[in-house]
């Protein structure tokens, strides 16, 4: 039997009520450890990942939003049951850390869609590998580097992550964002000059969302396992 992870809780809010089942039917148990509460479920086989599973694993992360500080797992994050205090002692250091990181902070998440899918060809001597995602959106890489280096700046925030996307779709890139909540408003009053001024890329923010982007890699500790490699469920809840 193996303890699932959803998320490490600090300060439950105080109007949450349990789902009324988790990934596999599972009961989806708070358990206080020490300081903190680990929501997770019971479970002896993790069900694959599709776009139902990732959906229940999201919806039971957001259950617990409104507390004082979230750090959310992956999807298929195990832990052998009986080891689960072990394991949170072993990473007390950086689970601390980390709440305190994003304590009172949501994640935001900018997208740059593609508008334009002409394909232009580099200028002699640049690499062509390292041009595909921009000039699938008719955008010089510098282009979309200086758009994103404007938002970084706009948002005003310490905390950020940029992700230059594949070739694939109409996403170019994504910038997530630790934002403090009682700055989201301002956050995107912000940024909103530069969406507004982007030339054939659309600027759109998404969520709140929780922290995904900004805990640590837990999941590579030897008690901790991941199901599968999976990409990381915010970004693909994201997508929708």
């Amino acid at each position: 039997m193996n303890q699932y992870l959803y998320a490490i809780v600090d300060r439950m809010p105080a109007a949450w009520h349990p789902p009324a089942t988790g990934l596999g039917d599972a009961s989806v148990v708070p358990r206080r450890v020490q300081d903190v509460v680990v929501l997770g479920s019971l479970l002896d086989v993790v069900p694959p990942a599709n776009p139902r599973t990732l959906a229940i694993h999201h919806d039971i992360v957001a259950t617990v939003m409104d507390a004082a500080a979230v750090l959310p797992f992956r999807y298929g994050t195990t832990v052998p049951a009986g080891a689960l205090p072990d394991w949170l002692q072993a990473h007390r250091a950086a689970m601390t850390t980390a709440l305190g990181a994003v304590r009172d902070c949501i994640e935001m998440s900018v997208k740059l869609l593609r508008l334009d899918c002409a394909v232009d060809a580099p200028p002699a001597g640049r690499d062509r590998r390292r041009d595909e995602p921009a000039r699938e959106a008719g955008l010089d890489t510098r282009e979309l580097q200086a758009l994103a280096d404007a938002l970084i700046e706009r948002a005003a925030l310490p905390r950020w992550r940029y992700r230059p996307a594949g070739s694939s779709g109409n996403v170019a890139a994504s910038i997530a964002f630790l934002v403090p909540r009682a700055e989201l408003t301002a956050f995107l009053a912000r940024i909103a000059p530069v969406a507004s001024h982007a030339a054939g890329i659309a600027v759109v923010p998404t969520g709140p969302w929780p922290p995904y982007s900004f805990v640590p890699d837990f999941e590579r500790s030897p008690l901790a396992r991941v199901s599968a490699p999976l990409r990381d469920v915010a970004e693909g809840r994201r997508a929708v």
